[in-house]
């Protein structure tokens, strides 16, 4: 078996949950697994500061595990969704914005909605009545669907997004007043920096920025991920890297994410057009949801975006607190050497403080031959392998913050001298079967710790990955 959990206490989403509870009394201000209480996905605890009283499930951040296209929405989730949203009432419950770059701007996304006849097929029941909710928002003169936005660019990133005075995002929110933002970046992230690796940072700290600026405004944003690259040779290793930082920044702040990546897969070719990049469409339109149609990958987005937007607006407008019919995992744990949180499969993410960490009982790493100061607070991660796997494990952190990776032999005593391999940032190596703890560690510089916020991504590497062996 193979064990992993992604942790969600987040960097901004932690402080954002702090002002929840100031201001609503809704949430736990306690990280996830931060006391004795904390509860697993199989247990039973039905302590009444920790579970959700009418279903006895721990009201806690969840975690965005891999296999499902739709991140959970649980009481949790959802009642911070609403609280972000009623931030400004004013904003147009029938209104999304949509941001992003080429994908977003492709007249097959979305706009068929609005500009074409759509078949949703055997989803007319269930859809068809969220459809005509949004078709009837005023995004300026016409439907958030065929709406042009001013947010969505060819060829631009993330940073693009916020930059200016007023920036696209600012440009788009006073033009349409929306409650929601379909936020979609990263595949031209991943060319700004000289390699792929370089430019990971980057895109962290700016797709946060964007989601914090836009929750900040009273939108919620819906994050996609990823589809496959096949358009540059290395492209596509990439890819499962910076979707789990999406993942993970969607995580962090309990909003919506939708696993593209997962949704495309089984698509002939991946529902890639012939450049590798961009989807493709169904010839009769891209918002025909037949067997045949479901076989494109506009239509597949479409699709699924279609189903986000049902989802929310159950939540956030007919008041539904739960939309899950089995219990969604917690982190399990307490990040320290005697009771680690536990990574229960891959991909894996969490963010968190290490401000917030009691334990620094790990200072400088021998086993690495390494004299570096990481006698700051520290979190530990623990997991299990019982086949060969080849992973790539990434902490990202923000200016003035510096928390470092360190991969530990956990089959004995972990200490100092059970180092593997550490770095700053990036560990990419194949694993045996075995126990094994990360250790996210704060530097000493001068006798000042550079402790703070940090985004913790693992996943398991593509095949031919080169840089994982």
């Amino acid at each position: 078996m193979f064990g992993l959990a992604l942790g969600c206490a987040d960097p901004s989403g932690r402080s954002r949950l702090n002002e929840f509870s100031e201001e609503s009394g809704l949430l736990d201000t306690s990280t996830s697994g931060s006391d004795s209480d904390s509860t697993d996905s199989d247990s039973t605890d039905s302590d009444t500061d920790s579970t959700d009283s009418d279903s006895g499930e721990p009201y806690e951040p969840v975690l965005y595990l891999g296999g499902r296209v739709h991140s959970p929405i649980t009481p949790y989730v959802s009642d911070g969704l609403r609280i972000i949203r009623d931030a400004d009432l004013a904003l147009r419950d029938d209104v999304f914005m949509k941001v992003g770059a080429s994908s977003t701007v492709n007249q097959n996304t979305l706009y068929c909605f609005a500009l074409d006849l759509p078949e949703l097929d055997t989803f007319e029941p269930t859809l068809g009545p969220t459809l005509d909710f949004f078709l009837n928002g005023q995004a300026a003169d016409t439907s958030p669907f065929d709406r042009v936005t001013l947010a969505a660019m060819v060829g631009r990133s993330a940073s693009w997004a916020i930059a200016g005075d007023p920036s696209p995002v600012d440009q788009e929110f006073a033009a349409v007043e929306p409650s929601l933002a379909l936020v979609h970046y990263g595949a031209n992230d991943m060319q700004q920096g000289i390699t792929y690796a370089a430019a990971l940072p980057g895109f962290h700290a700016a797709m946060g920025d964007l989601l914090d600026q836009l929750i900040s405004q009273g939108v919620v944003p819906v994050v996609f991920g990823l589809s496959r690259r096949l358009d540059q040779p290395g492209a596509d290793d990439w890819v499962p890297t910076f979707d789990a930082v999406i993942r993970g920044l969607a995580q962090a702040r309990q909003i919506p994410y939708l696993d593209l990546r997962l949704a495309l897969e089984e698509l002939p070719g991946y529902g890639l057009s012939s450049d590798g990049l961009h989807l493709e469409a169904f010839g009769q339109g891209a918002c025909v949801f037949t067997p045949e149609g479901l076989q494109h990958g506009y239509n597949v987005r479409n699709l699924i975006a279609l189903e986000l937007l049902d989802r929310l607006r159950a939540v956030l407008v007919a008041g539904e607190a739960n939309l899950e019919p089995e219990p969604v995992p917690t982190l399990a744990g307490m990040g320290d050497l005697d009771d680690p949180f536990v990574i229960p499969s891959l991909p894996f993410t969490d963010a968190r403080d290490t401000q917030d960490s009691l334990s620094t009982e790990l200072d400088v790493y021998t086993g690495c031959l390494s004299g570096t100061d990481e006698s700051g607070p520290e979190y530990l991660y623990r997991f299990e392998l019982d086949q060969p796997t080849r992973i790539r494990a990434a902490v990202l952190d923000r200016a003035g913050v510096d928390i470092d990776i360190q991969l530990l032999d956990a089959s004995g005593d972990v200490d100092e001298a059970s180092c593997i391999v550490r770095h700053d940032t990036l560990v990419q190596l194949t694993l045996e079967p075995g126990v094994y703890a990360f250790a996210l560690d704060t530097y000493v510089a001068a006798g000042i710790e550079q402790s703070g916020e940090y985004t913790f991504v693992v996943h398991a590497c593509e095949p031919a990955d080169p840089d994982c062996d």
